[in-house]
């Protein structure tokens, strides 16, 4: 995809987040089912020779993930990061360590940390281009300590019947790849976003681009338990 095409589609998006934000930050205070299914595989003090789980949270909108971690009792050091002030600053204060990066994922990340967890819950689908998934995907993997995890899930909208009546199917944009779509919403505001879905075989060449061990996938979240196919990759060392 090029780099205009690109542009415009981030910024169809950021346009989306500014318009709907404050719905987003109301109705996101729930935590996935899928997270309770992850508890299992995450890295344990254990096993990682220190009191901390350094998580990043890509995506981390209002930092919902960061409050769900320690209410299950671990201890973090949390770092997340997102395009959006006005979610990162409805972040719960009691989150202790959290530390919160305005960021563009596409460009150069502002952080040197590794990580023992990186999460992109809900962005994937919102990255333009094969390319740039898979590039950010290896800059994640770049920030992992040996046996770190990294988690991604793929929105299963094209599945589900009652998402797949929100495709836009007439609209005017260009440039746009296979399995590219644009969304509407209806809530509260009328907005359009740039959503993606990865099939079967984007998934297998993200996997081979990436090169990890692949520990588990499964689906979760939404009202059908599909909402979500979950990817748990791990470092090697």
């Amino acid at each position: 995809m090029d780099k205009k095409t690109v542009d415009k589609l981030n910024e169809l998006n950021k346009k989306f987040y500014l318009k709907t934000q404050v719905y987003f930050n109301r109705t996101r205070e729930y935590y996935w089912a899928g997270w309770k299914k992850l508890l299992p595989y995450l890295p344990v003090k254990k096993d990682l020779q220190r009191e901390t789980l350094q998580v990043l949270d890509v995506g981390c909108g209002n930092a919902r993930f960061g409050k769900f971690l320690e209410e299950n009792d671990l201890k973090i050091e949390y770092t997340g990061m997102d395009n959006n002030q006005y979610l990162l600053d409805k972040v719960d204060k009691k989150l202790s360590q959290a530390e919160l990066i305005n960021q563009d994922i596409l460009k150069t990340w502002k952080i040197q940390n590794r990580f023992d967890l990186i999460v992109f819950f809900g962005i994937l689908h919102h990255v333009p281009g094969l390319g740039n998934r898979i590039r950010i995907l290896k800059t994640a993997k770049n920030h992992l300590r040996g046996g770190g995890l990294l988690v991604f899930t793929l929105w299963q909208f094209k599945n589900i019947e009652r998402l797949k009546k929100k495709i836009v199917k007439n609209h005017k944009l260009k440039g746009l790849e296979k399995n590219d779509y644009i969304l509407k919403w209806e809530k509260g505001e009328k907005a359009n976003r740039y959503c993606h879905f990865v099939d079967k075989k984007e998934l297998k060449k993200i996997l081979s681009e990436l090169n990890m061990e692949l520990i588990d996938e499964f689906e979760a979240d939404a009202k059908e338990g599909q909402g979500n196919k979950y990817i748990i990759l791990k470092q090697a060392g």
